[in-house]
């Protein structure tokens, strides 16, 4: 067994492209690792310290992801006057809450999905469903 330790895997390579995102980060607004599981963003508003999440996960992702959020809390540094005013931008901009999804499916569409899922997994014997197979087609003409 050798002794090259030099070789970086898994969580190491995770720490060392945190850092380099840390450095890419705008002035003023820094990126914080909280427990190896999310991400952090930290910066002063009115002289005042805040450490707010961002839903970022501690993965590639997430940190690219945080690094464009950093960008958009800078931006709004910039111009914004007020703490309440701030707080309601980075809820619904950083956060995204109170955002609408429309993921209603008519009847149609559930019998479809449910259908297709049925006759693309196998039967309790591990064969392939098969349409043509006359307990299937009973009944209907």
């Amino acid at each position: 067994m050798g002794t090259d330790y030099n070789h970086e895997i898994g969580y190491e390579t995770l720490q060392k492209d945190f850092r380099r995102y840390q450095k890419e980060t705008p002035k003023g607004v820094s990126l914080q690792n909280k427990r190896n599981k999310t991400i952090v963003l930290k910066f002063k508003i009115n002289d005042q310290e805040k450490s707010k999440g961002c839903n970022c996960t501690f993965t590639l992702d997430g940190m690219v992801d945080a690094l464009s959020k950093a960008h958009k809390v800078a931006e709004k540094l910039k111009t914004c006057s007020s703490i309440v005013e701030f707080d309601k931008w980075y809820e619904g901009a950083i956060l995204e809450k109170n955002k609408i999804v429309d993921d209603n499916l008519t009847f149609a569409e559930a019998i479809a999905k449910v259908e297709a899922d049925f006759w693309s997994r196998p039967d309790r014997r591990k064969r392939k469903r098969d349409k043509n197979n006359p307990s299937w087609t009973f009944g209907k003409k």
